[in-house]
């Protein structure tokens, strides 16, 4: 069992704010996850990843010209949890 000391002042943990914080990191795991669920948002989510994997496309088929041995660029998909960490 670790030794540490402890300061937050155990009698009185409404003036350590801890119930706020503890408040605030269920409301935002409630928000992420409402936000991944959300039907518009991963319908943008596959809309971006097209629009990436059309851009990538053109840039591959443009170095082929120029490299024909070139190896093509396959992007990474980006998911809700790349943009909101």
């Amino acid at each position: 069992m670790s030794k540490k000391k402890s300061y937050m002042d155990n009698k009185n943990l409404l003036s350590e704010n801890f119930f706020k914080k503890l408040k605030h990191k269920i409301a935002n795991k409630i928000a992420i996850r409402n936000i991944k669920k959300d039907k518009q948002v991963k319908k943008d989510m596959v809309n971006l990843n097209k629009d990436i994997q059309a851009i990538w496309d053109d840039i591959n088929e443009l170095e082929k010209l120029f490299n024909p041995k070139a190896k093509p660029f396959k992007p990474k998909k980006i998911t809700v949890d790349d943009l909101i960490g």
